[in-house]
């Protein structure tokens, strides 16, 4: 019988950082791909309601860049999320920064971003480390100013990953079993 993985924790080990860690009921190389590719990216990444995918690419090598957009129900660019890979060693961490853009079509607020305004925005490391058939996911990051940490945790981020990562034990399930 496997038991339940725990749901997503996260914590402030200090004024610039944000830790979340959640396990998974799935051997390592299974969630590496689900991080690493745009097909199973687009199957679990959170998308709020009347949001629709408009863009996935991922090219995960050192230098390899990333772009993952969305529109909104109006159908215009809602939000981008893009940086380069700076760290690549499968499938065990990869280090990335992360520039987020709200656009238009995300409604109230308009066109906004998340980074500080720093060229690179923020830098997220995910480590992926398995034992005894689960995989914990721990991804840090480490933000340029305690103002956008903070931020960053009154979006309430922790919900919509929480319901990516419900969507991802789905999908990992069905990859299992195959």
């Amino acid at each position: 019988m496997t038991r339940a993985p725990a749901k997503l924790k996260v914590t402030t080990p200090n004024d610039l950082q944000i830790v979340m860690m959640r396990a998974f009921d799935a051997p390592r190389r299974l969630m590496w791909d689900a991080m690493t590719k745009p097909d199973l990216l687009r199957r679990w990444m959170f998308c709020p309601p009347g949001w629709a995918w408009a863009e996935c690419e991922v090219d995960v090598r050192v230098g390899g860049r990333f772009r993952w957009a969305w529109n909104g129900p109006d159908g215009r660019l809602a939000l981008s999320i893009s940086g380069e890979h700076r760290e690549v060693p499968p499938p065990a961490r990869i280090v990335h920064t992360e520039r987020m853009e709200m656009g238009p079509g995300a409604g109230a607020g308009g066109a906004a971003e998340c980074g500080g305004g720093e060229p690179g925005g923020v830098l997220v490391t995910l480590e992926l480390a398995e034992q005894g058939g689960q995989t914990q996911l721990t991804m840090t990051i480490s933000c340029p100013t305690k103002h956008v940490r903070d931020a960053m945790l009154a979006s309430g981020m922790e919900h919509g990953v929480e319901a990516g990562y419900q969507q991802l034990d789905a999908i990992l399930a069905e990859q299992s079993r195959r």
